[in-house]
């Protein structure tokens, strides 16, 4: 698979995907760390062991000090002689390349980046249920961008490709604006996650398209408020899919263990869709750091999921339209190779 820079893409495609670079160095410090494992039991058990005994190691991601966390509880839940290692990343780019280069196992990624991949260099990699809901906005600095059209001549933090991209452009498209250095058009600034809050807290720009809990920290620190309309495109609030590697979909046995894992994990932290607050608590504060406030006003944009469905498989369609629309595929993309459909009910 060749690198995901090389990819010829519209305008609007390569700057979301030139972010990647800029990522890396821009995430680096925050994603040096190994992230914090939870080990603890909980009730009704882990499940029983594999078939014959056999021990394994399961290889996953998350993004650093991220709503999207729920692998860090899958060790909780895994049968007995799995191992679960979870590997700090920085971008979507960087994900799929573990999926298809095998070194990661699992990953989770929205489906901007493997719908413009596999027309041009395919994709193994396959969708076996859901990670996150929601966890992504758009926020303008106080008092001076409130609304879309106030991007107008103003800089905004882009970050790695992946669903935030298509999210603005679609609301910039809305409000007859496009991306650009001119006086009446956004200058997007390809920034990493983390980098977004300081960025808008110095003045370096005047908005951000970004994760959660940075997106809530601003607001909670008066720096930004949030702009309306994130979750008023093809994308909905779909957030983050689970993708397994291809040798993952072959071993039927691990796929649905690690499935029926993010199970446990989602339905931990947001049981029946509801989030728990004490569980958020537990990640947000105690071994993340975030403030109080911040923890509390976030819980409204947050939430674990892990069943894939026919909702989801809309919003798939959803982007893979908006993404002919733009400009950047030229036709529709084979939604059901993006499928491993025995998984998503385990």
């Amino acid at each position: 698979m060749p690198p995901l820079e090389d990819f010829t893409m519209s305008r609007r495609g390569l700057l979301g995907l030139a972010a990647a670079a800029a990522a890396a160095a821009g995430l680096g410090a925050c994603g040096s760390s190994d992230p914090k494992v939870s080990t603890g039991s909980q009730p009704g058990g882990a499940p029983a062991a594999l078939a014959g005994g056999r021990k394994v190691e399961v290889r996953t991601c998350v993004y650093a000090k991220n709503h999207a966390s729920s692998m860090l509880y899958w060790q909780r839940y895994a049968p007995e002689g799995v191992t679960v290692k979870v590997t700090p990343v920085t971008s979507t780019a960087e994900i799929l390349q573990g999926l298809e280069g095998g070194t990661l196992d699992f990953g989770l990624m929205s489906p901007y980046v493997p719908m413009l991949t596999q027309p041009k260099a395919g994709i193994t990699c396959k969708t076996v249920g859901m990670v996150a809901r929601q966890g992504f906005g758009m926020v303008g600095k106080a008092g001076e961008v409130t609304r879309v059209e106030d991007l107008r001549g103003k800089k905004i933090a882009v970050p790695p490709p992946g669903s935030q991209v298509l999210v603005l452009n679609s609301l910039l498209s809305k409000a007859g604006l496009t991306l650009g250095t001119g006086p009446d058009q956004v200058q997007g600034v390809p920034l990493g996650y983390a980098d977004h809050l300081n960025a808008l807290t110095r003045g370096d720009v005047q908005a951000f398209i970004g994760s959660e809990p940075p997106c809530t920290q601003a607001v909670v620190n008066g720096v930004g408020q949030r702009i309306p309309g994130a979750f008023d495109t093809p994308l909905g609030d779909l957030n983050t899919s689970l993708w397994a590697s291809a040798a993952m979909v072959r071993d039927e046995e691990l796929c649905k263990a690690t499935v029926r894992m993010q199970k446990a994990a989602a339905e931990y932290l947001t049981p029946g869709g509801t989030n728990d607050r004490a569980a958020w608590r537990e990640l947000l504060v105690d071994q993340f750091g975030f403030d109080e406030k911040v923890y509390e006003a976030v819980l409204e944009n947050v939430g674990a999921q892990w069943e894939f469905d026919k909702a989801r498989e809309d919003q798939y369609v959803g982007v893979g339209k908006a993404l002919v629309a733009s400009g950047d595929l030229t036709a529709e993309p084979d939604y059901e190779a993006l499928y491993a459909r025995q998984y998503f009910t385990v």
